[in-house]
């Protein structure tokens, strides 16, 4: 993705959109540039089309089009495992409704978050994908492999590579509480020219911070 632009939309493939708006862009650049694609999918698509927004729940891009699904979380996570598989099955309902059913997939910030829907939907269509679908799923690995692979965090691409060894049956769901007793960090990296770290632990839990260590 190059500096500088305004918005990206792609057909990963036939029936499935990406459409993704630079966070720093002004609110009116981002508005007006919606109200363009939103124009290009109902000439395109007419009511055939389902939103699935990535970022913040926003006003008007449900007034603009009243099929959206706010399925957001914040830019540069990991989302819930459950989140994920909610997303997934939405998509995979709306388009299994009508051959006539696109999806598109909307985002603003960074594109890790469509690199996670993308290749989650990969691994959570293997169980049941056909032989004629081999040319979407090729195109969705492309796109993943081409345009938000590198921009993904480790734990996002972690998350990814959880639910498909869940969806495979090689891992199982741990019921049971987990305690976190410790955290061990070997060697402490050097932020500054004085060779002063100060480091401090935040631990989250559903989005939310639980513990701050002492700074």
């Amino acid at each position: 993705m190059e500096d500088g632009y305004e918005l990206d939309l792609t057909y990963v493939t036939e029936r499935i959109i990406a459409v993704s708006f630079p966070q720093d862009c002004f609110e009116e650049t981002y508005l007006r540039n919606l109200r363009d694609v939103t124009r290009m999918l109902k000439s395109k698509h007419a009511d055939n089309y389902l939103i699935i927004n990535l970022s913040e729940r926003k006003q008007e891009l449900t007034r603009m089009n009243p099929k959206t699904l706010d399925t957001g979380w914040p830019d540069l996570h990991a989302p819930p495992l459950d989140k994920i598989c909610t997303i997934c099955k939405a998509v995979e309902n709306w388009l299994n409704a009508d051959p006539l059913h696109v999806v598109v997939i909307h985002c603003r910030g960074g594109k890790g978050r469509i690199g996670v829907v993308i290749s989650s939907f990969v691994h959570f269509t293997d169980v049941s994908a056909s032989a004629d679908q081999a040319l979407d799923r090729f195109a969705m690995r492309k796109f993943y492999d081409d345009k938000v692979s590198a921009v993904m965090t480790p734990s996002q691409k972690r998350y990814v590579r959880i639910l498909s060894s869940l969806l495979s049956g090689s891992i199982k769901m741990n019921t049971s509480p987990l305690f976190l007793h410790y955290i061990i960090i070997q060697g402490i990296p050097r932020y500054d020219s004085a060779g002063v770290c100060e480091p401090y632990l935040k631990v989250y839990q559903g989005m939310q911070v639980v513990y701050v260590s002492g700074l």
